[in-house]
């Protein structure tokens, strides 16, 4: 993911050592798949849905690329929404219109900070996002009144030989970064509760709390530059 390749660079740049261990690894749903005929049913659908809405990176890279094969011009009155600004910016490269959350670049900040999606009365909402992802969106905004359907385009699969080599680092390791609650609960409980542990928001550190974790640095959100900042609060680095 090219948000993930940014925060290394900035660790690169600070010269902070660290031990990039990728434990989940994206499986797209290929057209050789079964799983594919509903993906293409969705995007041949597309004009009968008022709002579209990419929950990752990694799924508007991968659902961009097949709307623009299927639709030359896109549906007329479509609304295109992304979790964040790395998100957004997937859609650049389309000249696609998109509006996404400024403050909070997550499912949070979707449901908080954007006017189009609080009165969702009537309205057809499909979420492009990877199998089994968190509800909460999809939830919230039937309570306000929409139809909901979900495009799996991918799905996350725990690499095992890389959790075990993660886990075996730990013990090593000045400070501990994750991501995602997914990640957090693939290393599970810690042996050692105090090292220091960097997370995206306060949802994910609670989590941690539960599981254990006493030294956890919350960033302001989920973006290369709050996560980098983080990391150096964590780690006392000027």
């Amino acid at each position: 993911m090219r948000d993930q390749d940014a925060f290394l660079k900035l660790l690169d740049r600070a010269s902070i050592v660290f031990n990039y261990i990728p434990i989940m690894h994206i499986q797209p749903v290929l057209e050789t798949d079964n799983d594919f005929e509903a993906v293409s049913d969705c995007i041949g659908r597309l004009e009968q849905f008022d709002q579209v809405i990419f929950i990752s990176a990694n799924a508007a890279e991968l659902g961009l690329p097949l709307i623009a094969q299927s639709w030359s011009v896109l549906p007329k009155n479509i609304e295109f929404f992304a979790v964040g600004q790395q998100t957004a910016e997937v859609f650049s490269e389309f000249n696609y219109p998109v509006s996404f959350p400024q403050q909070q670049p997550n499912t949070e900040g979707l449901l908080q900070e954007l006017p189009q999606l609080q009165c969702l009365q009537g309205k057809s909402v499909i979420i492009f996002r990877g199998g089994q992802g968190r509800q909460t969106l999809g939830e919230e905004l039937a309570r306000r009144g929409a139809l909901i359907e979900y495009c799996e385009l991918y799905q996350r699969q725990i690499q095992l030989q890389k959790l075990a080599e993660a886990k075996e680092f730990m013990a090593d390791a000045g400070c501990l970064v994750v991501h995602s609650g997914e990640l957090l609960k693939a290393m599970d409980i810690p042996q050692n509760k105090h090292i220091p542990l960097v997370v995206p928001s306060d949802r994910i550190a609670h989590m941690a709390h539960t599981m254990g974790y006493q030294n956890v640095q919350v960033a302001e959100n989920a973006l290369p530059e709050s996560m980098f900042s983080a990391v150096t609060k964590s780690l006392n680095v000027e």
